[in-house]
């Protein structure tokens, strides 16, 4: 099981549901919610430039990560992210999550090696048991 998941997503339904969909399928113990991508990118900020290091601050093995948001939109996050953090947090892994039917999108998600999954909203549980299979997520469900 994974110990901390974040969504970053501004609909507060689609965050529901994942909570729900994560609970369910025993994906993580803990979630933590971002409302845009500015604001986890702040939270890695914290982590990092402040010295906020510590066990109770959580660092999310998974990220489920939403394209369409104001203030800053998932492909704005990733350019951040790979920039300034993911060579810092290995084990971190992006899915994104959206509703996006774009086949560019899929096609730009594939560049950020970051990025393991692209799964149409919503949430499932039958892909999270699938997600539980992949190469990278599978460690820790074994």
């Amino acid at each position: 099981m994974l110990q901390s998941i974040f969504i970053v997503d501004d609909d507060p339904i689609t965050v529901k549901i994942c909570e729900l969909v994560i609970q369910n399928t025993q994906l993580g113990k803990s979630v933590k919610h971002f409302s845009d991508g500015q604001k986890c990118i702040q939270y890695f900020a914290n982590y990092f430039e402040k010295n906020k290091q510590d066990e109770n601050t959580p660092i999310p093995e998974l990220i489920f990560l939403d394209l369409n948001m104001p203030i800053m939109d998932g492909w704005k996050f990733l350019e951040h992210y790979t920039n300034k953090y993911s060579n810092r947090l290995e084990k971190t892994k992006i899915a994104i999550l959206t509703s996006s039917i774009n086949p560019h999108d899929f096609m730009k998600a594939q560049e950020y090696n970051v990025v393991i999954e692209f799964i149409h909203k919503p949430l499932i549980a039958e892909f999270v048991e699938e997600m539980k299979q992949h190469k990278e997520l599978q460690p820790y469900f074994n």
